[in-house]
């Protein structure tokens, strides 16, 4: 599948990925992160404490992604308004309102197909991980405990639209593949449900208002299979669909 470039709450097919991007301030994200324990990255209402307990996406889980500027670094806010962040002794914490060089962080996607993200801490040079009861950062080189599976705190609904034609994606008359030449985002045919799968990984799944489902070859099938199943990867400000 070509990529998509997302600009203002919409998806933008160019050739490179799948990428999406929200209506909000560009290159910011709301997401929740899940560790390999199916548990959320949760930042508590009472003392600034942080875990990896939780069992579903609620305001406590929901995290802000923000980009720094700079390169393909972000930093993470949560709920409270506070950015996570790493001390010199690798402890993490939660507790400041100003962003600094210990709160930021540098994305990767795991090597193995599964899709899941690393968070390097760019000042200590090792990654994001989570124990049963707590966040530590003292790994040099990820492994199950410091990957996490991205879930998207968006409206699922979304429009396609590529970047480099200017034109929106639509079902076609045959209702059997999508073609990429609206002007404008109209009718629910333009309008595809982006659906996040927690027990294929975390990865999400394209679905039609027809009751259909993207391949990856392009085609629109019945019901949703492996050929159907993208991962999240962050590019400057924008999402991306592999």
């Amino acid at each position: 599948m070509n990529g998509i470039n997302g600009v203002n709450g919409h998806y933008d097919q160019n050739g490179g990925g799948d990428i999406i991007t929200q209506n909000q301030q560009k290159g910011c994200w709301t997401i929740g992160l899940i560790n390999s324990k199916f548990r959320y990255l949760t930042a508590e209402t009472f003392g600034f404490k942080i875990n990896a307990n939780g069992t579903s996406l609620k305001k406590k889980q929901i995290w802000s992604l923000e980009p720094s500027g700079e390169d393909s670094t972000i930093y993470l806010r949560s709920h409270l308004d506070k950015y996570l962040a790493v001390d010199s002794f690798g402890n993490v914490t939660c507790e400041s309102e100003e962003r600094d060089m210990s709160s930021k962080f540098q994305i990767s996607v795991a090597d193995d197909g599964t899709g899941r993200w690393a968070f390097r801490n760019v000042v200590r040079g090792y990654f994001l991980g989570a124990s049963s009861d707590k966040l530590m950062c003292t790994a040099k080189s990820p492994g199950d405990t410091e990957f996490w599976m991205v879930h998207l705190a968006a409206r699922p609904q979304v429009n396609l639209r590529s970047i480099g034609r200017k034109r929106f994606a639509h079902l076609s008359e045959n209702l059997e593949e999508i073609h990429v030449d609206a002007n404008i985002p109209w009718g629910e045919d333009t309008l595809f449900t982006l659906e996040f799968r927690l027990d294929d990984s975390g990865k999400y799944a394209l679905h039609t208002c027809n009751n259909k489902y993207l391949s990856r070859e392009g085609k629109l099938v019945d019901e949703c299979n492996p050929n159907c199943l993208f991962s999240a990867e962050y590019h400057h400000g924008s999402l991306a669909l592999r």
